[in-house]
């Protein structure tokens, strides 16, 4: 389930977010290159900037971590970092891949001119690069002109020695680009791959069933299955644990979760099958068991949510009923949340 999930965002951020936020250079001379033969160091056209701080800072939810600029902060609304200041987000988003060393091969051959034109934007360059971890990297370089805005986005693609890959997707207006270019060069030239998440590094506690361990952290969403095992393989249970980023008041409650269980995407018909308020180590929480149709197989499923309203946040615990994880198992789940 989460393969297919992150297959599709990826899909969207690559090509669909391309053309919503749109990439722009100054030369436009060399729209069909395909990336360099010959692997070159991202830095070595540029001096480091001045403005960058000292030290790899992780990004949480992702085993990455970077050197921001000062004039960076941590994103609110995605995974990755942004500047107010110059109207300019750093996207990241980690996705699965069969051979993390063949990445930027693939996507080298994926995102042609051809491709990226049909999404709007106009490739300018493509080039390989050898990072000081011995990794691969695919730094792409686009533009779009929209509504007489130029865009700029450069799209960097990180391959790894496992079956990940990272994709990094800056953009910014191209009046402003201009003015960090050498900044955004540093900072991409610094991301490098950390250590993977570990249960132990997590804010909360769960009673898994046995041999259930954590098997992804993607953004504030863990994922936790048999054995830890990803990509997760078809049809086998899933749990995740989401930290929705956001408060609701008490007396607002009851709309959040009417628009939480009937309002999602990829199903229809959604049906309340039964919704209970109850306590979670101390906090408010409400278990909703909710009926639909998957809108892609057209599958009958049953949801299982799990809402915690603790002080600053919502924790969203959520999973498929099935054979291997039915309502008993998920109650007793998600009723041993507990902060650390």
């Amino acid at each position: 389930m989460y393969y297919k999930l992150i297959t599709l965002a990826a899909s969207f951020i690559l090509l669909v977010g391309c053309s919503s936020s749109p990439a722009a250079t100054n030369n436009i001379s060399n729209s069909n290159l395909t990336a360099s033969e010959k692997p070159i160091p991202l830095d070595s056209a540029k001096e480091m900037s001045t403005g960058v701080q000292d030290e790899h800072v992780a990004i949480p939810g992702t085993s990455l971590s970077f050197v921001p600029s000062a004039e960076f902060q941590l994103a609110g609304g995605f995974v990755g970092y942004e500047s107010v200041k110059h109207q300019t987000s750093i996207m990241v988003i980690e996705l699965p891949v069969p051979d993390g060393t063949q990445a930027v091969h693939y996507f080298d051959n994926l995102f042609t001119a051809d491709r990226l034109q049909t999404k709007g934007l106009e490739l300018l360059s493509k080039e390989k690069i050898h990072t000081e971890a011995s990794h691969q990297a695919l730094l792409i370089k686009c533009h779009l002109i929209s509504d007489g805005v130029t865009y700029v986005q450069w799209i960097y693609i990180l391959g790894s020695k496992g079956q990940t890959a990272a994709q990094i997707q800056v953009t910014a207006p191209e009046e402003n680009f201009i003015l960090i270019e050498d900044q955004i060069t540093d900072m991409l030239a610094s991301f490098q791959w950390t250590e993977e998440s570990s249960e132990a590094n997590l804010y909360y506690s769960l009673d898994l069933p046995t041999d259930w361990k954590l098997a992804k952290q993607h953004g504030t969403m863990e994922l936790y299955n048999k054995d830890g095992v990803f990509p997760v393989p078809a049809g086998e249970p899933l749990l995740s644990v989401l930290n929705l980023q956001q408060t609701v008041s008490a007396e607002d409650r009851q709309a959040f979760l009417d628009k939480m269980n009937l309002q999602r995407n990829y199903y229809s018909n959604l049906e309340v099958i039964h919704s209970e308020d109850v306590e979670i180590d101390g906090y408010p929480a409400n278990i909703s068991y909710v009926s639909g149709i998957e809108t892609q197989s057209a599958n009958a499923v049953i949801k299982q949510y799990c809402y915690i309203f603790i002080d600053q946040t919502i924790i969203l615990i959520e999973a498929d009923q099935l054979d291997q994880l039915n309502k008993a198992d998920f109650e007793k789940i998600a009723r041993s949340w507990k902060l650390k």
